[in-house]
């Protein structure tokens, strides 16, 4: 069996790929949205249609950008405290 370092590196484990469960909490707010949308966009002309596109393609790259963010400072907090468990309390500290 391969470390987990190796399988991140040879693309075994992929972070950013996760089921999400359509049911619960989550269905209901994607079929809220999808409602909405579908119900604004009938109201909306063709250039307003495209400009809800530009914005909605906009918020999608924002939304990417603060999960690998979160992805990021979650990481980070890991090894943090994975060090403190495996060092002792006193990483980090000046003597």
């Amino acid at each position: 069996m391969e470390s987990v370092i190796e399988e991140l590196y040879y693309g075994n484990i992929t972070p950013p790929e996760r089921s999400c469960r359509r049911s619960g909490e989550y269905a209901h707010i994607l079929q809220l949205i999808a409602r909405h949308e579908e119900k604004l966009t009938e109201t909306l002309t063709e250039a307003q249609k495209e400009t809800f596109e530009k914005f909605k393609d906009a918020t999608s790259e924002l939304s990417g950008m603060t999960e690998v963010t979160a992805f990021t400072i979650g990481f980070k907090l890991g090894l943090r405290l994975t060090a403190e468990a495996l060092v002792g309390s006193d990483y980090g500290q000046e003597a």
